[in-house]
């Protein structure tokens, strides 16, 4: 097996590289029309740049928005020029000190094999003896997203009753887990029977699969099999019927974070949303939308205990790795939108690049 670490360093003047070009912008579910992989060359970086031999990209739901153009927290990817994502390499050429050769760097300029990035756009990895990967799922933005929603939105202490939707998702996978650390009774909301049975057994204490009936009467079943009432946090990455379930069953002060609404990323037309929201000033309910940016100020006490879990194995990484490398990247983000990726997904365009 071929350790990333092997990456050749030494750069060459013009690495042939494969990438993909936005073509129009999505209606709907996105079509293999509205993207292109181009061949291109890359040359050596410029004044306060770095070319980086990507090891690992994933791909992320949001993206459905930057492709469609619709306004979001993140910019719109532009018509004709290669699109974006989280991707995790190795620095082959620098022109910067701070960002040198052989460092492992994150930055945002996926959806290709080599990059030529700013040097003010990598981040220079702490823990780099994990694996690449894991920089994109537990170390990454899933999982701090799930850490922030758990320790600054919901703030779970031990007690509570948590609710985790597309709970085998990358974020909703760690949810359990840190609701479980902390000690809480999980129940989880999943897709399949085979992602039920991964929730349960990340520590959720029940699980249902969403397809079996109404959530309202799924969410009561499982309430009703751990003997509670109510819930007091509910994390919400999907919306719509699972939204006004998780409501419809609060306890006062219930704290609500809102993560994704996956429900609605590929609609065509506005949908409903809750029709029970005074059930919000009746319990005396928050409810909070969050964007990880407001909170990078906490990125380091997060990586610290995420690490630290991962190290001592109290952590378990979900994802899923797709194949074919760059190639197969289109391929990816359409399966990871309809369902098919269980927890984080990732795509190695380097062989042996993963892991984690």
């Amino acid at each position: 097996m071929e350790d990333e670490t092997d990456v050749n360093l030494t750069g060459t003047a013009d690495p042939t590289q494969q990438a993909w070009v936005l073509r129009a912008r999505p209606s709907g579910r996105p079509r293999d029309t509205d993207v292109e992989l181009v061949a291109t060359t890359i040359g050596a970086p410029g004044a306060g740049e770095v070319r980086v031999a990507n090891l690992v990209m994933s791909v992320e739901p949001y993206m459905r928005g930057r492709m469609g153009g619709e306004a979001t927290y993140a910019e719109p990817y532009e018509i004709g020029e290669p699109m974006l994502a989280p991707t995790v390499g190795r620095v082959t050429e620098s022109s910067e000190s701070a960002v040198p050769v052989g460092a492992l760097v994150l930055h945002d300029h996926g959806w290709r094999e080599h990059s030529l990035v700013p040097a003010s756009e990598c981040r220079v990895l702490r823990h780099d003896d994990l694996p690449p990967a894991m920089h994109l799922g537990l170390l990454g933005i899933p999982g701090m997203t799930a850490w922030v929603g758990i320790e600054r939105i919901a703030r779970v202490v031990a007690g509570d009753v948590v609710f985790v939707s597309s709970a085998a998702g990358a974020v909703g996978s760690t949810v359990v887990q840190l609701a479980k650390l902390r000690g809480a009774t999980v129940i989880a909301s999943a897709g399949s029977p085979e992602k039920v049975a991964l929730t349960r057994s990340l520590g959720a204490d029940a699980a249902f699969d969403y397809h079996d009936g109404p959530i309202k009467d799924l969410l009561h079943r499982a309430m009703t099999e751990l003997g509670v009432t109510g819930v007091d946090v509910y994390f919400d990455n999907v919306g719509g019927e699972h939204l006004e379930a998780a409501i419809r069953v609060i306890n006062d002060h219930a704290r609500i974070a809102l993560c994704g609404m996956i429900s609605i990323y590929n609609a065509a037309a506005p949908q409903p949303g809750p029709s029970n929201l005074l059930k919000l000033i009746w319990r005396r309910a928050r409810m909070e939308g969050f964007l990880l940016g407001d909170h990078l100020d906490a990125r380091d006490e997060f990586e610290s205990e995420m690490a630290g879990l991962v190290r001592s194995d109290r952590i378990r990484s979900v994802h899923t790795e797709f194949t074919g490398g760059v190639a197969g990247a289109w391929d990816a983000f359409l399966g990871m939108l309809d369902g098919t990726a269980t927890g984080k997904a990732v795509v190695p365009l380097a062989a042996d690049t993963a892991g984690g």
